[in-house]
């Protein structure tokens, strides 16, 4: 909402409407941008909160310093990705919004970073690693190259639970093991949006995971343009993808990402969060693709 205030006054109700519309936000009864995502996404703020010592006023100023940061990495994640692949065009609205997110995420971090061993350092290389993998795929179209360059992609987002991370536990081996299972986390959304979005991503030619796990012959024909059938494309490329085991290859990896990820938290003391990773388990392995 804080985003939403600061335009212009002459595009608040146009960007509400790109808000609902295209990014499914309600406003009403509440507004809630978040319910796009999985817990485990902003609640790890909350988790690593409850690590500090008391909530006095210093405190309180670097966690709200910390949720707009995160927010607006949240927001910015997939404007990005749809300004990046032409689902959203570049209209002057659009490019306001990437800039006023930007401009509130960089200025958040700065003051976050201010309080943290080398914070600076550690803003700009995850910018840097955001930057170097957005927009360009992997070299090799393999699985585990798929899900390493999804992980540089979800750098922005990781930015905030490191410095938070480095502040309060100021201890290497906790920072590394919440990176290591919140890059497990995102992997593994990453993963269950591609199993849901397997038409979509199929019509648009993306190269999703269960591209990455199909044989070269089924990647060509996904590969040819798009409304070109050539004797039952999308059916040949449909059954091997239900009847060639990928989606239960995907599923497998997805709990295995989740439960690495939750393992890891409860090492580090971190059980409330490991939780909320276990209970991500069921429906996937419950549901068929794209349901």
């Amino acid at each position: 909402m804080g985003l939403l205030r600061s335009l212009p006054a002459s595009v608040h109700t146009d960007a509400v409407i790109l808000l609902m519309e295209h990014f499914r936000t309600p406003f009403f009864p509440e507004f809630n941008y978040f319910r796009n995502y999985h817990a485990p996404a902003w609640s790890i703020l909350y988790w690593l909160e409850r690590m500090g010592p008391g909530r006095d006023a210093a405190a309180v100023k670097v966690n709200r310093h910390a949720m707009q940061a995160h927010a607006m990495a949240l927001f910015l994640h997939p404007l990005d990705d749809h300004l990046n692949d032409g689902q959203l065009p570049a209209t002057h609205l659009h490019l306001l919004l990437r800039s006023q997110a930007w401009l509130r995420m960089n200025t958040a971090l700065e003051r976050l970073a201010a309080g943290v061993a080398d914070g600076a350092l550690i803003v700009r290389s995850f910018i840097d690693d955001y930057y170097a993998s957005i927009g360009s795929p992997p070299v090799v179209a393999t699985l585990e190259a798929y899900c390493g360059h999804f992980r540089n992609q979800m750098a922005t987002w990781m930015t905030v639970p490191i410095l938070m991370a480095v502040q309060k536990a100021r201890d290497a081996g906790f920072t590394d093991a919440l990176q290591r299972a919140y890059g497990s986390f995102g992997i593994a959304w990453r993963l269950m949006d591609d199993l849901q979005d397997v038409e979509t991503d199929l019509a648009n030619g993306s190269h999703s995971a269960i591209y990455c796990c199909l044989p070269d012959n089924i990647r060509q024909l996904w590969d040819q343009p798009i409304g070109r059938e050539n004797g039952g494309r999308l059916a040949k490329i449909r059954a091997a993808v239900n009847d060639g085991g990928t989606l239960e290859t995907l599923r497998i990896r997805i709990c295995k990402e989740l439960a690495s990820a939750a393992t890891t938290m409860d090492a580090i003391q971190m059980t409330g969060l490991a939780e909320e990773l276990r209970c991500l388990v069921a429906p996937v392995m419950g549901g068929p693709a794209g349901s």
